[in-house]
């Protein structure tokens, strides 16, 4: 069954066990998975890649049919899935699932793709595509954004940051976030502040700052730090951001273990990784261990809850970390 993104309220009231959300627009996609499936749900998450699933059947198998008296629901999520899982999808489809919701993600997928064709033409399987946002709709995300957190916008600016995003849903919620943490216990903002948030230069040297810290090239940290006058406004700006960083890099990790080939994992890596930036996520991923991610990762998080306690040193506790994290050596 067919389910136009526009409609996707009529998901609430499904009784399907089994969604299939193909197409580009991957912020909309992670929109509707996060509120129509995963926030307030109080069961478990399992997520699996396509290529872990082909490697090993028995285990996903396992996972979608078995049950005890004492299991809670569970939400399986599946990404970058093809037509290649077809066959096994096809037979969980009529064997009884129970407790269990199974989420598959996908890229494009053509009319002839088997596993889409299936949920197309049964009712009982959900299909949803996702194309791709126009200015239009992005206009009414941008707005509704601004209205529920009481922040003063100029029509200007809204198109402003629109036209920076480049017509992508994601994009545009990480600067309207952006916007959102910058005018913490503020109203409203302006054109200034605006074009200073989201001048791609800038966005450019947290960036900058960040990727050599991760890639441990702790003299270009230190030399960054001293060129650039970040204001305290921004370091909340860089936490966020070290976070974004520390999650790609988190799946880039997982990635380069499932294949074995450092190149390989950035080449095949989704959203792809920008070719002058190659040689410096080659090193980040040779830099840390997966164990170490993860804990940069809490810590970067306990650092960003100092902040609301102390803003007033909240630069001094970012670049302190910066530095450090640069310096680390491996454990």
């Amino acid at each position: 069954m067919i389910i136009k993104s526009f409609k996707i309220n009529d998901i609430k009231n499904s009784k399907s066990k089994f969604f299939l959300l193909y197409g580009e627009n991957e912020g909309h996609k992670d929109e509707v998975i996060n509120n129509f499936f995963i926030n307030e749900f109080k069961g478990e998450i399992i997520k699996y890649d396509e290529n872990q699933i082909l490697n090993n059947e028995e285990i996903f198998y396992n996972t979608c049919l078995n049950d005890s008296l004492f299991d809670s629901e569970k939400i399986i999520l599946v990404s970058r899935v093809t037509s290649k899982l077809f066959e096994i999808v096809k037979d969980l489809t009529e064997k009884n699932i129970s407790n269990k919701k199974i989420i598959l993600n996908s890229e494009t997928l053509d009319k002839k793709s088997k596993i889409r064709q299936l949920f197309e033409k049964e009712d009982d399987l959900i299909c949803i595509p996702f194309y791709q946002d126009n200015n239009y709709s992005l206009y009414k995300i941008a707005i509704s954004f601004f209205k529920i957190n009481k922040i003063a916008v100029s029509t200007e600016n809204i198109n402003l940051i629109i036209e920076k995003c480049l017509g992508d849903r994601k994009t545009l919620r990480n600067e309207l976030n952006k916007i959102l943490n910058y005018c913490f216990q503020r109203n409203k903002i302006s054109s200034e502040e605006i074009n200073r948030l989201i001048n791609a230069n800038d966005q450019e040297n947290y960036f900058e700052l960040i990727d050599n810290c991760l890639a441990k090239n702790s003299n270009q940290v230190t030399k960054i730090i001293n060129n650039d006058q970040f204001s305290k406004a921004e370091s909340i700006i860089l936490v966020r951001s070290f976070i974004s960083r520390v999650k790609r890099l988190i799946e880039l990790k997982k990635l380069f273990e499932e294949i074995g080939d450092i190149n390989q994992a950035i080449t095949k890596f989704k959203p792809p990784i920008f070719w002058k930036d190659k040689e410096i996520v080659y090193k980040q991923i040779s830099s840390w261990s997966s164990n170490e991610i993860y804990k940069m990762l809490n810590d970067i998080n306990m650092l960003e809850l100092k902040f609301k306690k102390n803003y007033e040193i909240s630069n001094n506790l970012i670049f302190d970390f910066i530095l450090n994290t640069s310096r680390a050596t491996n454990s």
